[in-house]
């Protein structure tokens, strides 16, 4: 019976490493974008707002993370953005940039 338990307890602290370095990955990835587009990153952190299993474009299975991001722009504008992430890749950033200057 102990054995179980120590499997379990493998897999949860397996799944909660993965969770925190692909919340890092998000991290980075919406750190170094504001920093190009020259907005500023409200908290400095990311939310999950979305988990579940997918595949890529390749096909491969794996566990797809969606993290929402709030900036500020102009100085004054609260906008909204996300970061998608399949397994330990960032596959993209959305932000509303439709009226950041050029």
């Amino acid at each position: 019976m102990e054995s179980w338990a120590l499997v379990i307890l493998l897999g949860v602290a397996w799944g909660w490493h993965q969770a925190m370095k692909a919340r890092e990955l998000a991290m980075d990835e919406v750190r170094r974008t504001c920093g190009e587009l020259e907005v500023r990153w409200l908290d400095e952190s990311v939310s999950l707002m979305s988990m579940g299993l997918r595949r890529d474009d390749e096909g491969r299975l794996g566990v797809r993370r969606i993290y929402g991001v709030r900036y500020l722009e102009a100085g004054y504008l609260i906008r909204e953005g996300v970061v998608m992430l399949h397994g330990d890749r960032v596959q993209s950033l959305l932000l509303d940039t439709s009226r950041l200057p050029s």
